[in-house]
């Protein structure tokens, strides 16, 4: 019968202090520019999403507790779709060619629950979009890493929206 290694507790399989620090401290991956694009035409999927996640909200949310959010839903869909424009040209610019792919669409019938749906799509949004500046400046993009600080300050509006009105 072969002889079993000891299992390693968790604190052992950790790594030492000074490893995670020289980690992080190297920075991010490197990215090449096709992969930037690829991640570029992700997003764009997912500011398509929320422009339809919006609309779809904006149209069927009830109650008269929402109607300051229901409209300002309808803005967050005409700024998702100035994202989607402002994404397709600088993938557009990078050599690359916009897709036309739709991430998937969340819906409810409960208001609370939309509004959720919405604030978990902008909370990816904050997320994706400090990483895509990050690859952007890595390649020396600085014109696409001013146009993603540019939605990402709208993101974090959008997200700073929908708390104020889910009271977070």
């Amino acid at each position: 019968m072969p002889k079993q290694e000891p299992k390693k507790s968790a604190r052992a399989a950790r790594k030492p202090a000074a490893a995670r620090g020289a980690e992080a401290a190297a920075g991010p991956a490197p990215i090449t520019k096709a992969k930037l694009i690829d991640h570029l035409n992700a997003d764009l999927a997912k500011e398509f999403q929320a422009l339809i996640q919006y609309v779809q909200h904006a149209a069927v949310i009830t109650g008269p507790q929402y109607d300051a959010i229901r409209a300002e839903l309808a803005v967050h869909s005409n700024e998702e779709h100035a994202h989607a424009i402002s994404l397709s040209e600088q993938i557009d610019f990078l050599g690359g060619t916009p897709g036309v792919d739709v991430a998937t669409v969340h819906t409810s019938d409960v208001a609370k629950v939309m509004l959720e749906q919405d604030l978990d799509g902008e909370l990816d949004a904050i997320a994706r979009y400090k990483a895509r500046i990050a690859q952007a400046e890595q390649l020396q993009e600085y014109g696409l890493r001013r146009a993603l600080e540019d939605i990402l300050m709208v993101e974090e509006e959008h997200a700073r929206d929908l708390q104020n009105a889910l009271d977070l």
